[in-house]
């Protein structure tokens, strides 16, 4: 599609033709690394046991670790070229592929190397202990060795999608985990290479997931040209890049955070079994919100090409569309998890007798998932117009006031029924401080506009 193209569309098409287009497209696309990571689990769970599951639940957080500096390098590239596209910057769209490939190479590089040297360390002070620390520091030390695929591969995705060419990340990103499917039972049960195959399988997933995003830019599919003089860390890129994407990164590290403090409370209050439990309520959990990621994924060049092109109004349509059709399909998919817990767990967990304690907690988790919409689109929405601050200033108060405060005392009352608790007052409060942010926003750009209008 002609950049000019692109603009026009995403400035004037019917936002309702766009949700139905963009949307399940990027919905698939951006669930790939959580239904990697869900099906690492069943694997394991079904050849390894649970210990091996435990055991990739205290690596988890490691290795969104990982896809959080993929988020960084990403969100930011990607919006920064659609703003680019808006305003028609021809010579920033150039610059921003070489800048994104250098950025991932040195990030990676960093990665690889603190997580093979510190993954003991890291596994351990979440709670890991005996067989379960052994088997989560050989599953993590294999799974960094692929951090450059992973970080090049998902902040080049961003990039296709960011120019609009959503079909294409998705056609990508889908045989990409096809692949990795595919893999796991072979190389976890065939092959018998234990819980080192799982990582195997998702590195080799990734390598090929970047080498089809490597043949797109190269055979000039992309909107923009590819120049190897541009194969270089160029600051004014890099500085915006990093301006909006550490929000991106902090939204995956907030999470981190979040589930290591989570772990270590379940090494205090509970047992193993406590751990591994979390851990599948995790991934599930995980599974349910990807479809949020992805709408605002979708959202995300109608929004970044309508603020370079300074129609806020189109903004604002643009984000209750999306957000509502957004709590739609969460509602319907939570309705159908808390319906049938047993069900989606014992995918994950196939030997696990779950007592009505394990559900009642499951189900407290995940009470109030359905106002997550307003969470990620009001993050996305502050990404996309450039007010990284506020997005971050979001996440910070989203993890550090709502959730630690409440996670230290909700224990001490109520044990580790008090863990799964913490969460409900985390969206209770993260969603009204959205809302008025969103209303404030919102007033301000009307003022403006009628500023405008007046003779």
């Amino acid at each position: 599609m002609l950049q000019n193209d692109l603009r026009a569309e995403m400035l004037h098409d019917n936002l309702w033709r766009l949700l139905f287009r963009l949307s399940p497209i990027a919905i698939l696309s951006m669930s790939i690394n959580s239904i990697n990571t869900f099906v690492d689990a069943m694997f394991i769970g079904h050849y390894l046991g649970e210990v091996a599951v435990g055991a990739i639940s205290l690596a988890f957080p490691l290795a969104i670790v990982t896809g959080a500096f993929s988020a960084m390098i990403g969100v930011g590239a990607s919006s920064i070229l659609s703003i680019a596209i808006g305003a028609e910057e021809g010579e920033t769209q150039r610059k921003i592929f070489g800048t994104t490939v250098v950025l991932a190479l040195v990030v990676s590089l960093s990665l690889t190397f603190l997580g093979w040297t510190c993954a003991e360390f890291l596994i351990g002070s979440m709670g890991g202990k005996g067989e379960m620390l052994a088997l989560g520091v050989r599953y993590y030390q294999h799974l960094i060795l692929g951090a450059f695929f992973q970080i090049f591969a998902v902040a080049t995705s961003m990039l296709i999608r960011a120019e609009g060419n959503l079909k294409e990340a998705m056609v990508i990103a889908i045989f990409s985990t096809l692949v990795n499917i595919m893999l796991n039972p072979v190389f976890v049960g065939y092959l018998e290479m234990g819980i080192e195959g799982a990582a195997y399988a998702t590195i080799v997933s990734m390598v090929c997931f970047s080498v089809l995003n490597f043949w797109y830019f190269y055979t000039e599919r992309a909107t923009f040209e590819i120049d190897f003089r541009y194969y270089r860390l160029e600051w004014k890129i890099v500085r915006p890049l990093l301006g909006i994407g550490i929000s991106a990164m902090m939204l995956q590290l907030m999470f981190v955070l979040q589930q290591v403090l989570v772990f270590k409370s379940l090494d205090i209050y509970g047992t193993d079994r406590d751990i591994t439990f979390m851990g599948a309520c995790y991934r599930i959990m995980i599974l349910l919100i990807m479809p949020g990621i992805g709408f605002s994924a979708a959202m995300q060049p109608i929004l970044g090409i309508s603020v370079g092109a300074k129609d806020y109004a189109r903004v604002r349509r643009t984000f209750w569309i999306f957000t509502g059709s957004n709590l739609l399909v969460l509602v319907f998919c939570w309705g159908l998890t808390m319906r049938y817990p047993t069900t989606m767990l014992g995918w994950l967990l196939p030997n696990m007798v779950f007592t009505a304690e394990d559900i009642l907690n499951f189900r407290y988790l995940l009470s109030l998932l359905v106002l997550h919409p307003f969470f990620i689109m009001g993050v996305k929405l502050y990404q996309s117009i450039g007010n990284a601050k506020l997005a971050g200033n979001i996440l910070i108060l989203r993890e550090i006031l709502f959730f630690v405060p409440v996670l230290w005392l909700l224990p001490k009352c109520y044990g580790v029924t008090g863990i799964y608790l913490t969460p409900i007052v985390q969206n209770i409060s993260v969603a009204i401080v959205i809302i008025l942010l969103l209303n404030r926003t919102f007033r301000r750009w009307t003022e403006k506009e009628q500023v405008l209008v007046r003779p």
